[in-house]
């Protein structure tokens, strides 16, 4: 028996495994961009739904802004009812307090939309400092 070995069959073989791979390729790849485009495309609507939100948030912001301010009003105007009420009589009796009264009258327009800060107290200095006068505590 004869064998006979050519190199023509062997380079025939090899072309032909390639050319099998290849539509299993491309159906790999439109699956692939299938998968991207669906991914973009719920990214769209997570980038959408997000802006709504940040404009809820921005009008229930701005509503509770408006809200303040119109309570810190209503506050001023009731301290300041109150401080007339109380200011009034002892006014009317003492000649030097009307002429200070207006300056005051006149710095309280200036910052008639604005709230009040309360000043709190600082804290009481805990009994372990008191006993230690090694250390100098000061209050800034």
């Amino acid at each position: 028996m004869t064998v006979v070995y050519s190199t023509e069959c062997k380079a025939a073989q090899k072309v032909n495994r390639p050319a099998t791979m290849l539509p299993i390729l491309v159906v790999l790849f439109i699956f692939s961009y299938a998968i991207l485009t669906a991914l973009v495309f719920e990214q769209g609507q997570t980038i959408e739904a997000q802006r709504s939100m940040i404009r809820e948030m921005l009008k229930d912001s701005t509503q509770l802004a408006i809200l303040k301010s119109r309570l810190a009003r209503n506050d001023n105007q009731h301290l300041q009812g109150n401080a007339q009420g109380a200011s009034g009589p002892s006014v009317s009796t003492d000649q030097g307090k009307s002429a200070a009264a207006p300056k005051a009258g006149g710095k309280d327009d200036k910052r008639r939309g604005k709230p009040s800060r309360s000043l709190k107290a600082a804290p009481g200095k805990p009994r372990s400092d008191m006993e230690d006068v090694r250390r100098s505590t000061s209050v800034i």
